[in-house]
């Protein structure tokens, strides 16, 4: 599997588990000025802004662990420019969601945490 097709892979079985617990997927691969959001949420009345990572394998670390302070600020530029289109005011958070394959039947394991971000990572208000 492909880098891209992995990547989709993943995005997927994020989204089947968000919904699972209770969210409702707004939008995916949003593309914006300021970056791309992979996965828009909402989950009572709070949006949820989720980073998909993927990894074959584990003994490089969780798949999240790879969200580093560049990435973070990325991706907090990215949900700012979001929340103005949208004209959103209300409460919003960030995910990350580590996908990895199981090893016998390739099903996927979703892990999903929440990922801190804020402006002292770096961004800049819009």
């Amino acid at each position: 599997m492909d880098r891209q097709t992995r990547g989709r892979w993943a995005e997927e079985a994020a989204a089947r588990e968000l919904q699972r617990r209770g969210f409702e997927i707004l939008e995916r691969n949003v593309f914006l000025q300021r970056g791309e959001l992979d996965i828009v949420a909402r989950r009572d009345h709070r949006l949820w802004f989720v980073e998909t990572k993927c990894r074959s394998r584990i003994d490089r670390g969780a798949p999240h662990r790879a969200i580093d302070r560049r990435k973070r600020a990325a991706l907090f530029a990215a949900a700012r420019e979001y929340l103005v289109r949208k004209d959103f005011r209300g409460e919003y958070g960030f995910l990350a969601a580590s996908v990895i394959p199981a090893p016998r039947d390739g099903r996927p394991c979703v892990e999903l945490c929440f990922l801190p971000i804020s402006p002292s990572d770096g961004c800049l208000e819009l």
